[in-house]
């Protein structure tokens, strides 16, 4: 069985500041770093969690985080069409001309931190730092084989070491498949061991991870989209309020025989967001039938997929980054996984399913009586009499609906 770790080889580890950069950085530049480095460990809420992000992303209601992985910047225009506004991660960058090519486009990056990154007059489209791929995965040893993953305390020093140079801009770290396959074997030693994570995440502002069920040759894995939504869950679980959760979606084949539908795409995408994601990053390299680091683009159905979730990303942002209404409705299936959100007296409840099996399900919502909901993107509406709501989900559906609300209720 072919392993996607050694497919990803090339281009995994891709920053040229890496955690053990990060960790002789801040052990030269933090005094007491020994009581430094407890505290950001043991405190909670992490030590940086009340930092206002002067150069972080957008405040403004309508910005919602849609990144793409690990892009040439002057692929830039290609993807600013498809609605994406962050590239996450920049070839042994960033480079000066990296950066100018990205403001020319006004194209958003999460990079590596060095000089060039801290001092460029281009140093504002710059919204976040970025640690080293995967820490938590068995790493290369550099003689085609690898060790050991990068222990927790370390990334956690990794968070700090950034913060010291630059506390305006919030810090990233992508987590691989691990978090949601606990007994993944690309983890070598550190395989299983899940309260990694909870030292991991400590210090850091965005905390994301990647698996890509669809493309998968694990057997284990291998179709299983609930593999997203297992792994936001036990990210959300772990972070902090002042946290926020990304996950990293597949878009082609990867380097498997398998490529994910436009249906799964969507499936995967709103699972994330109904289980706590807040920003979406799409892996869009390919390297079957050779490597093509935009290889969504060999794929038109994926292209438009990709482009209608952003533009309903961007219609609803505003809902999107309202907080989510306490409780959550009573869903006849457990199958079913919702998050509601109101606006300007509109409900809307977001809904996935998280078996590939059909399922009907009827939900409970307290704040209707009879009413109509629109069904999103879906060209059809559905009567709520006494406040239940009944429809059909089929595998891995998903429904997002806009339900105007009565202010008698």
């Amino acid at each position: 069985m072919r392993d996607i770790r050694t497919v990803l080889t090339p281009t995994a580890r891709h920053e040229n500041c890496t955690v053990r950069n990060l960790v002789d950085v801040v052990r030269r530049n933090v005094t007491a770093v020994g009581t430094a480095i407890v505290l950001l460990i043991s405190v909670s809420p992490p030590m940086f969690a009340a930092t206002t992000y002067l150069n972080g992303f957008p405040t403004d209601p309508g910005f919602f985080p849609i990144g793409v992985w690990l892009q040439s910047p002057h692929n830039a225009p290609e993807f600013q069409a498809l609605g994406i506004n962050t590239f996450v991660g920049l070839w042994k960058g960033p480079t000066e001309d990296q950066l100018a090519e990205l403001a020319k486009n006004n194209m958003f990056v999460i990079a590596a931190q060095n000089d060039v990154a801290l001092s460029s007059p281009n140093r504002s489209i710059v919204k976040g730092w970025m640690q080293g791929d995967e820490p938590d995965n068995a790493q290369s040893n550099g003689h085609g084989g690898y060790g050991p993953c990068i222990t927790a305390a370390d990334v956690a020093e990794g968070s700090l070491a950034l913060k010291s140079r630059d506390s305006t801009r919030p810090v990233m770290i992508n987590f691989g498949r691990g978090l949601a396959d606990q007994w993944w074997i690309g983890r070598g030693k550190c395989r299983g061991d899940m309260k990694y994570y909870d030292i991991a995440v400590k210090g850091a502002d965005i905390l994301s991870f990647d698996i890509y069920p669809a493309a998968s040759e694990q057997p284990n894995q291998q179709g299983k989209l609930e593999y997203v939504a297992r792994g936001v869950d036990n990210l959300v679980q772990r972070a902090s309020p002042e946290q926020s959760v990304w996950a990293v979606i597949e878009t082609t084949f990867i380097g498997s025989h398998h490529i994910v539908t436009p249906t799964q795409l969507r499936s995967e995408v709103w699972m994330a967001l109904i289980h706590g994601a807040t920003g979406i990053v799409y892996f869009v390299h390919e390297w079957t039938g050779g490597f093509r680091e935009d290889g969504i683009f060999r794929h038109p159905e994926i292209v438009n997929e990709v482009t209608s979730i952003d533009q309903t990303f961007k219609a609803l942002a505003p809902v999107l980054n309202n907080p989510n209404l306490p409780g959550r409705p009573s869903v006849s299936s457990p199958a079913i996984s919702t998050m509601v959100k109101e606006k300007d007296n509109v409900l809307y409840v977001f809904a996935s399913s998280t078996q590939s099996a059909d399922v009907n399900a009827s939900f409970a919502l307290s704040k209707v009586g009879n009413a109509t909901a629109i069904v999103l993107g879906e060209d059809r509406t559905i009567t709520i009499s006494d406040g239940r709501l009944s429809d059909s989900f089929g595998g891995y559906g998903v429904h997002i609906y806009e339900i105007p609300l009565d202010m008698k209720h």
